[in-house]
């Protein structure tokens, strides 16, 4: 099923690029454009959330300035002074100073909201009686429709729309107005005029005292009546005009929203607030432009475009990092292993970091260096062989002629009455057998305290006597398989160079017993002893050849080593007097289990 997954062939660089681009490129990327999108729409609203909320500061003022334009014209209806000024006789001479005193104190009142309000522009009252006061400075102006239009509604406030006026002696000007008219009825007959007011309003100054510290220059602000006439606007030519965006004007009538419409060519956003007032019905208008929200999230959208790129940035430089510490050292490793299965065991990988990968190729370059040394040993060992069965080969030249002859002698020597000639020539005969032993390396344990037996009899003739020896194998282990010829060379070494000047009273002690490891042999002498720590040096360290049996030792030692490792081999104890070779062997019953152990299986070498 492998080999139909596209996936399967795919290099680990590969694979690493589809998942830096799938999984994290492309989400960051979009992640980004998302975060991008709602950013500029959080933009907008908040400047269109700011707008409203500007647009409700200035309903609250300008309701405030026209109700209290209105409590004007009310306080006006109850006051007794402006009552009686508008209806107490002008051609009664009783009255002339009551109505003089009533006008001062009239023009006092309005003074007071003159100096008081900048947007208070000028006052006019007419009574029925005939009197007609104003205050603030002389306006020529027809305002008769608007005074008509007053009179209609019967004593209820009429506010006009923005209507010109120009100062007496000044001509035209360009001021624009804004009039409350009305009707002030009398208290105690409800439709019986007592005269007419009129308060006017400075449109430009009424429009900064509304807007103030609260319309935005970018923006264009204006109040808009409900038949499309402009009431105040930063544009003065506008002011009492409709509108000229007719569509604009239907919105504005239907609904209190955010609208987006083309204005002079360009994309706007109208935010609409209506304006509380039960006696006018008026709306605060703000257009917002596109371009200008665009251009206040210019900063914010560069920052994100230089974060984005950050990102991508840091992205790419991870997964190169990632490649370089990870996918480079596997794909290492790969033709590494590659060459190792073929042959190459000069395979090695270079290490340049001590994390997991580092560890896998400091393993692997362990792995193959054993691997390459336990194939040395095996093969030295099976040249070793080789050569001890050339020289065995060399040995059995007509192996049966030397035993019958051997045996002839023996029997001779009986029959002449020689018992102790017959009797060494039987120890060498046992040498010579067990020596060739048909070319075979292992015999046991039995075979080979046999073999060091007859030599240590032979020796003891030689020497008249004055050698003692004692040997001892542990019950259980005498069928134990072992080197051949491992313990007569230390005999041997005992008798030549150990007890070169020593008394006559020569003593061997050679046992052999069971350990944790498996065997271990004992060689002991009462001989001159030796530099333990020179010998030990030239067992394990040097390769120069020594005097004094050094080599006999070595040899032995290495034969051991290599094909059991380590742990086992020789060791020189120290003792007071003489000499103590130890001999550590694995315990070893069955052939199978040497076979075993000489092809690598159950090697274990620390």
């Amino acid at each position: 099923m492998n080999r139909w997954n596209p996936f399967y062939h795919w290099s680990l660089k590969r694979k690493s690029m589809v998942i830096m681009l799938c999984f994290i490129l492309l989400p960051t990327l979009i992640v980004s454009l998302l975060i991008y999108h709602q950013s500029n729409q959080l933009f907008k609203q908040q400047v269109i959330d700011r707008t409203q909320q500007n647009l409700n500061n200035m309903e609250s003022s300008l309701v405030s300035i026209m109700e209290d334009v209105e409590d004007i014209s009310g306080y006006i209806i109850f006051s007794n002074e402006f009552r009686d000024f508008m209806t107490l006789p002008m051609d009664d001479q009783n009255y002339y100073e009551d109505i003089h005193r009533l006008q001062d104190h009239i023009k006092g009142f309005f003074t007071f909201h003159l100096n008081n309000k900048n947007y208070f522009d000028s006052a006019s009252i007419q009574g029925v009686n005939g009197t007609d006061l104003h205050v603030g400075e002389r306006l020529n102006s027809d305002e008769t429709q608007w005074d008509q239009l007053a009179i209609e509604r019967e004593g209820r406030i009429f506010w006009s729309e923005p209507y010109e006026v120009s100062r007496t002696g000044w001509g035209y000007d360009g001021q624009q107005v804004i009039s409350l008219v009305r009707v002030i009825n009398d208290i105690y007959e409800i439709k019986k005029p007592n005269g007419l007011v009129r308060i006017r309003l400075d449109s430009r100054e009424l429009m900064k005292s509304v807007t103030n510290g609260y319309a935005d220059e970018s923006n264009e602000t204006f109040l808009l009546k409900d038949n499309g006439v402009v009431m105040f606007h930063q544009d003065q030519s506008k002011v009492g005009k409709p509108y000229p965006n007719e569509k604009l004007v239907e919105v504005v009538d239907q609904q209190e929203a955010v609208v987006t419409f083309q204005h002079n060519g360009e994309d706007h956003y109208a935010v609409i607030r209506n304006v509380n007032d039960q006696h006018i019905g008026m709306s605060l208008v703000s257009l917002v432009r596109e371009d200008y929200i665009l251009g206040e999230f210019a900063g914010i959208r560069y920052t994100m475009v230089i974060v984005i790129s950050i990102v991508m940035l840091l992205t790419i430089v991870a997964f190169v990092g990632f490649v370089w510490t990870i996918v480079k050292p596997i794909i290492e490793l790969t033709e590494q292993t590659k060459r190792f299965e073929y042959g190459n065991f000069n395979a090695k990988v270079k290490v340049r970091t001590n994390d997991e990968i580092g560890k896998l190729g400091t393993h692997f370059n362990a792995a193959v260096s054993h691997i390459q040394r336990l194939i040395e040993t095996k093969y030295k060992l099976e040249l070793q062989n080789k050569e001890s069965e050339l020289k065995a080969l060399q040995s059995q030249i007509n192996p049966h002629f030397l035993y019958n002859t051997l045996d002839m002698i023996r029997w001779t020597a009986r029959i002449e009455n020689a018992p102790d000639t017959g009797k060494s020539i039987e120890d060498l005969s046992r040498l010579f057998r067990i020596s060739l032993s048909e070319g075979r390396v292992w015999i046991t344990l039995k075979d080979e305290f046999a073999y060091v037996q007859s030599y240590l009899e032979l020796q003891k003739r030689r020497l008249a006597g004055q050698l003692h020896y004692f040997i001892a194998v542990e019950a259980g282990i005498e069928q134990a398989l072992v080197m051949k010829i491992i313990v007569q060379p230390l005999a041997e070494n005992s008798i030549q160079h150990g007890f070169k000047r020593t008394h006559p009273n020569k003593r061997m002690y050679i046992k052999a017993y069971r350990t944790k490891q498996g065997i271990a042999i004992d060689v002991i002498d009462n001989g001159k002893g030796m530099n333990v720590n020179e010998i030990k040096y030239f067992l394990f360290h040097s390769q120069k050849e020594r005097d004094g049996g050094g080599y006999a030792l070595r040899n032995i030692h290495n034969r051991i080593v290599h094909a059991f490792g380590k742990k086992y081999g020789l060791e020189l104890i120290h003792q007071e007097v003489g000499t103590c070779i130890r001999i550590h062997l694995p315990f070893i019953e069955k052939d199978y289990e040497l076979q075993r152990i000489l092809e690598g299986k159950d090697v274990n070498d620390d």
